[in-house]
C-alpha cells in the first residue's frame, strides 16, 4: 500500500523502521520525497525515495522501509 505524500511532510525527520535517522525531507514530487542526508553531500538534494518505499508518515517523521525488509 502507498502511502499519501502531502505537502506537510516537508522538514520531517527520514528514519528507517530499524530505526536509523537518515535525514530531512527537504521536497516532494510527484510521489517522490527528497531527503537532505545528515552529513549530506553538494547535491541539491540526496536522496530521492519513491512513496512504495515509504512505511508510515506520522505527526514528526517519515519511515523508511530499510532495503533487507521490503
Amino acid at each position: 500500500m502507498t502511502v499519501e505524500i502531502t505537502e506537510d511532510v516537508v522538514g520531517k525527520s527520514v528514519t528507517t523502521d530499524g530505526g536509523q535517522e537518515i535525514g530531512t525531507v527537504a521536497e516532494i514530487d510527484d510521489n517522490h520525497i527528497y531527503v537532505d542526508l545528515m552529513g549530506g553531500g553538494e547535491t541539491e538534494h540526496d536522496e530521492d525515495i519513491d512513496a512504495e518505499e515509504i512505511k508510515e508518515i506520522t505527526d514528526d517523521e517519515v519511515i523508511v522501509y530499510e532495503p533487507e525488509r521490503r
